[in-house]
């Protein structure tokens, strides 16, 4: 099983004067993802105490099977105002007030631990010191409580930081923490200021450590101490990339759990190339959530396009 931990939110597609609301928050998307996938998953997240909250806590019990979501009172749910750009989105947080980050560790001994394989949690708490603070104490809570990975998708939003430089210090401390990371190529970049990959991910992962970089339409790669597998990508013209690296990294944890072996070159690049798949049918609909292919789907287009 995976627990998902962090951001729920609502994402806001402005266009005009029309806007659009859909469930959001990386954390919350790859729970939905591998829901989707009929994989075993669970949620912890937070909302405000209103309308959007109500929303998003309808949508995550009609279609989560096993989730804790604490409404906070006198706060807002978090939103994400998104804006799209020939397909490329761009996010503006309107969280001051917001619940995302307004997470308490003893909820976790409300998940049974021993049955969970992975314990995915969010970054987009790590803005704030309540949230850093969470995160910390969680892994120490998922480790002295279970035999469970920790995962940590970077997802860096530059506008929820005061500089570049205290963003760096705040991630290069939690990744440390995780025993799979999962980078873009611009973030690893960011963090090492290193544009070889190869060595930007041996400056900035231990012997331990296994990390996966998302290229966008170019692909992806696995890194570990052994391996080094770079998968290329079927291209697609994106209607909306909001939630493809979600997409991705939700379909690389549902493989993990079913048992795919971090060791295995070939079971390796098996699960890429259908990650890859994965992110790329997520950019033919807008918005984050229902938007993953099934896995149904997945082995179609492998088999159409012979890869």
């Amino acid at each position: 099983m995976v627990l998902s931990i962090g951001e729920i939110l609502v994402d806001i597609f402005v266009d005009g004067n029309n806007k659009t609301v859909f469930p959001g928050g990386a954390p919350f998307n790859v729970a939905s993802n591998i829901s989707n996938f009929n994989g075993d998953i669970s949620f912890y997240g937070a909302v405000g105490n209103d309308e959007y909250g109500k929303f998003l806590l309808d949508f995550a019990h009609k279609n989560l099977n096993n989730v804790y979501i604490d409404k906070i009172e006198n706060r807002d749910t978090t939103q994400a105002i998104v804006t799209l750009d020939n397909g490329e989105r761009s996010f503006k947080f309107v969280r001051d007030n917001g619940s995302d980050y307004i997470l308490d560790v003893s909820n976790l001994s409300k998940f049974d631990l021993n049955n969970v394989k992975i314990v995915h949690i969010g970054s987009l708490m790590l803005s704030y010191e309540k949230g850093r603070k969470f995160f910390f104490e969680a892994v120490k809570y998922v480790h002295e409580h279970s035999k469970a990975l920790v995962s940590f998708d970077v997802n860096y939003r530059d506008d929820i930081f005061s500089s570049e430089k205290e963003a760096k210090e705040i991630f290069l401390s939690a990744l440390k923490e995780a025993d799979i990371v999962k980078f873009t190529e611009e973030e690893l970049e960011l963090l090492t200021s290193q544009k070889n990959l190869l060595e930007a991910l041996k400056s900035i992962l231990n012997d331990k450590q296994v990390a996966v970089v998302t290229f966008g339409k170019d692909g992806s790669l696995f890194y570990s101490k052994d391996l080094y597998v770079e998968v290329p990508t079927y291209k697609l013209t994106p209607i909306d990339t909001t939630g493809a690296g979600d997409a991705f990294y939700s379909y690389f944890l549902y493989a993990f759990d079913k048992g795919f072996d971090l060791a295995n070159k070939e079971e390796i690049k098996n699960c890429l190339l259908r990650a890859n798949i994965a992110g790329g049918l997520a950019t033919q609909k807008k918005g984050a959530i229902d938007v993953v292919p099934s896995l149904d789907e997945i082995e179609e287009l492998i088999k159409k396009h012979n890869f």
